[in-house]
């Protein structure tokens, strides 16, 4: 519509100009018309200039609605058309904030997670009630004196006392590495400076509540209160 209206502005008196010029000559058929409307008296005769004289009126009663649409459109319509155009501009033009949506974080439901307080045993990522999926880096701090290995287990809120080895002892499940790569270890301690770093891949389980639990012994096979990290793993994109 603002096309259009921007055209009518364009070619406004070339309209007028050529509707001026057909207004011209129907008022000529009409006066025409008219004359020798009053100078016959034979009735086939009056019918015929009588049509010719309605219908040259009734072109010029087009002509006359014609410019006053494209009047009316120019000096009305197109400051209209502007002023909402202009408006759409503005609000596209507004910077709306970006809302990302990020999982709820669940309830820990009890979990004691006062381990994972113990400086140096515990688990630095991910942290309690964290909401994962595909492949995530598990920072595991493991200094206690006399440290001698950890385990890292994974279990569910259903059966609390079942717990699957994920890495430890007698466990090394890690990618091939090429060769000469340190593969790691889980009698080698890891300080907080430089935390032992595993990728587990949370696809392998079902999508769900779990709880990572990390183990550090020492050598007289004592060891303080396992830090427990309860996580949301959630179901992969769909690609």
């Amino acid at each position: 519509m603002l096309t259009f209206l921007t055209f009518l502005r364009d070619y406004e008196m070339v309209f007028y100009y050529i509707l001026g010029l057909v207004a011209l000559w129907y008022l000529y058929r009409f006066l025409a018309a008219q004359f020798h409307l009053m100078k016959t008296a034979f009735g086939l005769e009056r019918e015929l200039f009588s049509g010719q004289r309605n219908g040259a009126m009734g072109r010029l009663f087009l002509i006359l609605l014609a410019a006053s649409g494209i009047f009316l459109g120019v000096n009305y319509g197109l400051p209209e058309a502007e002023r909402a155009e202009r408006l759409r501009a503005e609000a596209g033009a507004v910077d709306l904030p970006t809302i990302t949506p990020t999982p709820t974080r669940f309830e820990l439901f009890g979990v004691d997670v006062s381990g994972c307080s113990n400086p140096k045993a515990t688990i630095l990522q991910p942290k309690p009630g964290d909401a994962v999926t595909g492949a995530i880096d598990i920072l595991i701090v493991a200094d206690i004196p006399d440290f001698a290995y950890f385990l890292l287990e994974l279990g569910t809120p259903d059966v609390p006392d079942v717990w699957t080895t994920l890495f430890g002892e007698n466990l090394v499940d890690t990618p091939a590495a090429p060769e000469g790569t340190p593969v790691p270890d889980a009698h080698i301690p890891a300080t907080a400076e430089d935390p032992f770093v595993w990728s587990w891949n949370s696809s392998n389980v079902p999508p769900g509540v779990y709880h990572l639990r990390l183990t550090v012994f020492a050598m007289d096979q004592d060891y303080p209160a396992p830090c427990v990290v309860p996580i949301q793993v959630l179901a992969p994109p769909i690609v």
